[in-house]
């Protein structure tokens, strides 16, 4: 597809209606009419609904799935970073790793940077090279997922507020429709649309699907009529994060956190929790016609098999359609609320509840201080009308999350941790087994449809509610802990490693999402992880102090031994070296080594052109189009 010639059908329609609404404009680009009888309706149009409806479509292109979503287009959020699921169900299921890159940051694995509570030492582990992930801005993201469903055929409607009704007993919970016999058929919830004629132009308010799928997130349209959140633990964490530009490269940067400059998420970690920073292309001043434009080009490119390096570069898709990007960094603090983190005089640290927390942790340690004052310059209201944004007891689960005809996914199922970002990798999960759930449940027989809805409903339930979440949580648990003490880090962190995979290079052999991959849980699924990570909670926790003792830090040392050693037995070929800078293969740390050995399947480097990064296997500098000669 030529340049010249690519159309601008968002662009010139605004121009020529210059009154149209953002959601009309996205609602325009549905492929068939709106008929109020889908045979899927999804409630909320975020990441993890839009892959769902997407891996159904995938699966039984016969169905006609609908996706509701209130926003009137998408807008940013946390959760900017992935692994590898996401690039797994994006490469397999959508389009190759390259047409991402024009459009996101390059990320290469995750680096964790432990503080001691007295600030004099810094504890480091990463990993990476294991595979190409991204760090989103997820507006951007969001409208791509948008109008990559609308390619499918996938109907997505913004700018509607959907009711959840349950008329005549329908969408009965698990314990309840168990028990039911005398129907065959499912009775699943009603969804009831609050005017419709303003983005939809119909006067249909009730949608009749056979099955309803509850993505709302944190609002739980439809888990929250059976019950309110629960705790998943004694404890639970809160959040408080802003928006940053990075100053010139020439800022100088802490020595002991080395690579600091590295294309990775990084972490900063400190006895009260952990700090994120995510390096992201941010889209925020384009105008959405202009994206749409854009992103039109671009899924139409993917669907025709246009190579990604006949694309052009993100410099040059910048210039051509109007829509100007730049760096920024996401950094946020998560902190747990079992001990006393801040100040207690708090007025003089800032304004709002946000300020005030997020500035307390950064003058708590003066490397976080340095980090910040030094590299980093705050952008006020970049997103709209607060710098500092704060989401309280972020940890829970909903008691209910499948039913007569539904299933919820999502935040709306539950959330724990931005930690090792859950939200996005491990939702994911849940939503491609949802589908596959869906997909089981339309195409039985229709005498046996609802013994297969139960069965799966069953299924669904045990998953999210009985393994998900709670070994999520239980990660967390271990992640949090290790933060307490530098050498509880370096020896946990490790075994996380070790715990995570079996055969590291086969991990992630194939780039396409598998049914499989919805037990790795971002490496908590195993049993053996299981086993080890109650093992050590149980001597670190309850807690009284924060700081552990002696003779406990030397238990869970003594334990971690272990566990390396009998991994190392079961897992000899495994060549940690390649994705570590600081250990060997045995996972053991090297005094001297700050670097990974050779090896690894994909790496960042520096561009020679524009010095952003770029894959090794890149032809091209995605973002400003240099052949590779990297420096």
């Amino acid at each position: 597809m030529s340049m010249h010639t690519v159309a601008r059908r968002f662009t010139d329609l605004r121009r020529e209606y210059p009154e149209i609404s953002d959601s009309i404009l996205l609602n325009s680009n549905n492929r068939s009419e709106f008929t109020g009888k889908p045979d899927v309706a999804v409630v909320g149009a975020g990441i993890i609904g839009l892959c769902y409806a997407i891996h159904l479509k995938n699966t039984s292109p016969h169905l006609k799935i609908s996706v509701f979503e209130k926003s009137s287009a998408p807008i940013q959020k946390i959760g900017e970073s992935t692994l590898s699921p996401f690039s797994k169900f994006a490469a397999g299921g959508m389009c190759p790793h390259d047409y991402f890159l024009r459009l996101f940051g390059l990320k290469d694995g995750l680096q964790f940077y432990c503080l001691d509570k007295n600030d004099l030492k810094v504890s480091q582990s990463d990993v990476g090279g294991v595979d190409i992930s991204y760090q989103l801005d997820r507006r951007m993201s969001e409208l791509f997922f948008t109008m990559w469903a609308q390619k499918l055929g996938i109907n997505v409607y913004h700018g509607i507020e959907c009711g959840i009704e349950l008329p005549n007993g329908a969408g009965q919970a698990i314990g309840r429709f168990d028990e039911r016999t005398t129907s065959a058929s499912i009775n699943p919830p009603q969804i009831i649309l609050k005017d419709p004629m303003r983005s939809i132009g119909t006067t249909t308010q009730s949608i009749n699907a056979r099955l309803v799928c509850d993505a709302s997130g944190f609002s739980r349209s439809l888990t929250g009529k059976f019950g309110n959140k629960e705790k998943l633990g004694a404890w639970n964490c809160d959040a408080y994060w802003a928006y940053f530009k990075q100053k010139d490269a020439g800022s100088k940067i802490d020595e002991r956190l080395h690579r600091w400059d590295h294309p990775a998420t990084k972490h900063m970690c400190f006895p009260e929790g952990w700090g994120w920073f995510i390096g992201l292309i941010s889209w925020h001043h384009a105008s959405l016609p202009n994206l749409m434009d854009l992103l039109s080009y671009i899924v139409d490119s993917a669907s025709e098999g246009v190579p990604a390096d006949q694309i052009p570069c993100t410099q040059e898709l910048s210039k051509v359609f109007d829509c100007p990007y730049e760096f920024i960094t996401s950094i946020g603090w998560a902190v747990r609320n079992d001990f006393k983190t801040f100040d207690e005089n708090l007025g003089e640290y800032g304004a709002s509840e946000g300020e005030r927390k997020f500035n307390s942790i950064k003058r708590k340690y003066p490397a976080l201080q340095r980090l910040m004052d030094g590299s980093y310059e705050l952008l006020p209201k970049y997103y709209g009308t607060q710098t500092y944004y704060v989401r309280k007891a972020m940890a829970y689960r909903s008691p209910i999350v499948a039913g007569d005809g539904w299933l919820a996914i999502g935040n709306s199922a539950g959330f724990t941790n931005p930690l090792i970002s859950p939200g996005i990798n491990a939702g994911i999960g849940g939503a491609f087994y949802a589908a596959t759930l869906t997909d089981n449940i339309l195409t039985a027989p229709l005498k046996d449809r609802m013994t297969v809805m139960r069965t799966c409903a069953q299924l669904h339930q045990a998953h999210m509610c009985t393994f998900k979440l709670p070994r999520l949580h239980l990660m967390n648990r271990l992640w949090y802990n290790s933060f307490r003490d530098h050498r509880l880090f370096e020896k946990l962190t490790t075994c996380y490693w070790a715990l995570s995979f079996d055969e590291i290079h086969e991990h992630y052999e194939g780039y396409k999402y598998t049914i499989e991959d919805t037990t790795w849980n971002v490496g908590s699924g195993s049993e053996a992880f299981k086993d080890f990570a109650e093992a050590v909670l149980a001597i670190l926790e309850p807690a009284d102090e924060l700081i552990p003792s002696e003779d406990v830090i030397e238990r869970v040392v003594k334990l971690s031994d272990e566990c390396l050693s009998r991994r190392h037995k079961l897992y000899p070929s495994n060549q940690w070296g390649r994705y570590l800078r600081q250990y060997n293969d045995r996972l053991q740390k090297v005094p001297g080594k700050c670097e990974r050995d050779k090896g690894a399947k994909v790496y960042a480097n520096r561009c020679s052109g524009c010095t952003y990064w770029m894959h090794n296997c890149a032809s091209i500098c995605p973002i400003c189009g240099t052949r590779p000669e990297f420096v």
